[in-house]
């Protein structure tokens, strides 16, 4: 199965020409191919344009349609069988890292989706241990997913706006009877580029899909309970961030969502809820 990298970039110049050069000086990355979204960049210069269509297949948007429906878009569209996501300030730390997770996916056709750890630099401490393990969802820019089911399973849901969209096609993946697991082999170092994030959008969309996902999903026995536990997360959280209107606005907007849509649920039998409770969030 072929493989190659797909990102989804607005106004992210610089930390674009970061991880083109972190791409091509590591010998084992540079020949993956790369398909690149540019989500109508209006900060960028013109050697921008020439640098992304220079080094990748490019999609550009004439307006603003958001990091989901542009990664939906491009994950149908690429010519690979096998999409690696990285977000445009973010990329691989092992050298065999990415040829590593495409042979374990060849060699596991019920394993949809690899979460990749996130760490903190470049040049981490090594990994003691790097054997895979089962996981409840991935993160969006450290993953490996099989295209042709996630072109079968629908996509994110296009409601999410903004964050939380793995976990809700995790719960579907795991439904339909395949797997995620994490590959402590294949590690992403995400710099979090400062540019361009808006905290307040983050805090409400953050518990809006979090209430929507267990109210798509959570079986009926657990579903107050996990309400409960998202309200008063939110609510410590509220302390740290200062956002506690932001946070009740989400929340609120979530069970709205939630009760808006209750004929679209899909929750999942416990005896499969039961298994992935127990597991790891992530990578």
């Amino acid at each position: 199965m072929n493989a190659g990298i797909v990102i989804t970039t607005r106004n992210r110049e610089q930390d674009l020409q970061k991880l083109f050069s972190l791409l091509t000086a590591q010998p084992s990355w540079k020949n993956l191919p790369l398909w690149i979204h540019d989500d109508a960049s209006d900060a960028v210069s013109a050697e921008y344009w020439h640098t992304i269509r220079q080094r990748a297949q490019v999609v550009s948007n004439a307006q603003r349609m958001g990091y989901i429906v542009n990664r939906n878009h491009s994950n149908a569209q690429a010519p690979f069988d096998l999409i690696f996501s990285l977000d445009d300030d973010s990329c691989f730390v092992d050298a065999e890292g990415p040829d590593r997770a495409i042979a374990y996916l060849n060699a596991h056709p019920t394993v949809a989706a690899l979460a990749f750890p996130l760490v903190d630099s470049l040049t981490p401490s090594p990994v003691p241990n790097t054997a895979p393990y089962r996981c409840l969802t991935y993160v969006g820019c450290a993953h490996l997913i099989r295209k042709e089911l996630f072109v079968k399973l629908g996509g994110y849901r296009h409601d999410f706006i903004h964050q939380g969209e793995e976990s809700e096609l995790c719960a579907r993946i795991w439904a339909a009877g395949y797997e995620v697991h994490a590959f402590p082999a294949c590690r992403v170092h995400h710099w979090v580029s400062p540019e361009a994030r808006d905290y307040h959008r983050m805090g409400f969309y953050g518990p809006r899909n979090r209430v929507i996902n267990h109210m798509l999903h959570t079986p009926m026995p657990f579903l107050p309970f996990e309400l409960a536990r998202a309200i008063a997360s939110y609510t410590r959280l509220s302390w740290q961030t200062k956002l506690p209107l932001t946070h009740l606005r989400g929340l609120m907007a979530g069970m709205q969502h939630g009760i808006n849509h209750w004929s679209q649920r899909q929750a999942l039998p416990l005896d499969l809820y039961h298994q992935l409770m127990a597991l790891p969030i992530s990578a």
